[in-house]
């Protein structure tokens, strides 16, 4: 199986879309977005950007990578806030390739920083992500205000 990372074009949203769904089930969540709606989002507003791993089979996994700017030093740092390969996928090296394509992205845009997270209860990922040698980070205390 060849693994091809690369940015996300119009015809995979569908695919993107449907993992979406996977990844928020597994995490206890009921997916609301529409289609038409991640095509706004991602393709007309640019609210992020979303890589893929795609084999022969289609699409294997996708990331998604959100900008956010620094007010204070006047750069950006990068938060990848989704990253998911299909589950007869994983522990493949799929997860690596789309961080690694991720941060390559993020070096050649000049980005300060780039941060992974990952849902609290998810021991496997953050396992992966101690195995790869990331630095584990603490934030808090956060709140937040719910809109609707």
């Amino acid at each position: 199986m060849t693994l091809m990372i690369r940015q996300a074009v119009p015809d995979d949203l569908p695919e993107v879309h449907e993992m979406i769904g996977l990844l928020a089930r597994h995490h206890d969540d009921e997916p609301k977005i529409s289609l038409e709606t991640l095509r706004r989002q991602v393709l007309d507003l640019r609210l992020g950007r979303v890589w893929v791993a795609a084999e022969e089979e289609g699409l294997v996994g996708y990331a998604l990578l959100l900008v956010r700017p620094n007010l204070v030093t006047g750069g950006v740092g990068h938060d990848l806030n989704h990253l998911f390969v299909r589950e007869w996928r994983r522990r493949a090296g799929i997860g690596r390739a789309l961080i690694d394509a991720v941060r390559a992205h993020s070096l050649a845009e000049g980005a300060e920083a780039l941060m992974i997270g990952t849902h609290w209860k998810n021991l496997g990922a953050q396992r992966a992500y101690r195995d790869m040698g990331l630095e584990e980070v603490t934030f808090g205390p956060r709140f937040n205000i719910a809109l609707g």
